[in-house]
């Protein structure tokens, strides 16, 4: 893992060179902001248009979304690794496909090979490529739109989606998403998806998604599907969801879906003085803290546990006594 991260710094560094003066100054959320209010195909061509804004998107990748470790997109694939533990090779098996792969961060960090991926951004496939070849790693990276047919048969034993599918706002693509991760697995196969704080308002929501599955061919694996948490530190503000499910059907269910499965905007509701923390621990010259040690609430306690509560950091957070 780490002879990785140190590949990403080494990317960053090349990839910043290329990068025009005048997009130096976008930031990390600035640019994600501007692409998820948009349909993927406006996104693309966003990106496409302001040459250069791709390339400030990698570099920005590598190193604050990955930031050895401490960047969240980084810290979710850690957090997926340790609450997997012995049994990973069991759920991330076989022939992988990486969906909104972005820069590899799945494959570089479990250390997997002969992975495809696919992501919108060929800008951030190339910085993925540039990694693999620091590190030795032969994984495939295509460009593609997941809100469209994607362009592989049934010859997958696992499909990661790590913190992107929560983008698709419209029911239409959700469901697109969705029917393809079926198409393309083979019986038996596994669906990991990961999904940040921001994205499931109450346990309710989350229950939605998971038994909306249903209707798509795939079975919920509950004993690793619920909210994860850092436990090393009681400032911590690291959480995110994650649903497991395996498929055991071509049939895809109900024509029509139910309206409250998806992914609605919501925002987690934090204090003031919360959000000044979390800027304060999050800054890219001040951020020490590296989340080592997660928990997994699975979905059934998360049920007994919160009801229909809306969660809320300092609810989640935890705290010494729990440590």
């Amino acid at each position: 893992m780490s002879s990785w991260y140190n590949a990403c710094d080494k990317a960053a560094a090349l990839i910043r060179e290329s990068v025009p003066a005048h997009y130096r100054s976008r930031t990390f959320p600035g640019i994600i902001g501007d692409i998820k209010v948009l349909s993927s195909k406006k996104a693309l061509s966003l990106i496409s248009r302001k040459k250069g804004l791709g390339k400030q998107y990698a570099w920005l990748y590598l190193t604050q979304g990955i930031d050895q470790g401490m960047g969240y997109q980084a810290c979710a694939v850690e957090a997926l690794d340790s609450v997997l533990g012995t049994h990973r090779e069991e759920i991330i098996h076989g022939r992988i496909l990486d969906t909104g792969c972005a820069v590899g961060v799945t494959a570089g960090i479990l250390s997997l090979d002969h992975i495809v991926g696919f992501d919108l951004f060929t800008d951030l496939l190339k910085a993925a490529g540039l990694t693999d070849s620091l590190t030795g790693a032969e994984n495939l990276y295509i460009a593609a739109d997941m809100t469209h047919d994607w362009p592989f048969g049934s010859v997958f034993d696992t499909v990661v989606c790590g913190m992107v599918c929560h983008h698709l706002k419209n029911q239409k693509d959700v469901i697109t998403f969705f029917r393809n991760a079926n198409r393309v697995l083979r019986p038996g196969g596994s669906l990991i998806v990961t999904l940040p704080a921001g994205s499931v308002a109450f346990a309710g929501q989350l229950e939605n998604i998971i038994d909306g599955l249903a209707e798509f061919g795939f079975q919920a694996n509950r004993e690793y599907s619920g909210l994860v948490r850092s436990v090393d530190d009681p400032r911590s503000l690291f959480w995110m969801f994650l649903v497991v499910v395996r498929k055991v059907s071509d049939t895809i269910g109900r024509i029509f879906i139910s309206p409250e499965f998806g992914f609605p905007d919501y925002r987690t509701p934090v204090t003031r003085e919360q959000k000044g923390e979390k800027a304060r621990l999050t800054s890219t010259t001040s951020r020490k803290i590296k989340h080592e040690r997660f928990e997994l609430i699975d979905s059934d306690s998360l049920r007994y546990r919160y009801g229909q509560k809306t969660f809320v950091f300092s609810e989640l957070s935890v705290s010494r006594k729990e440590r």
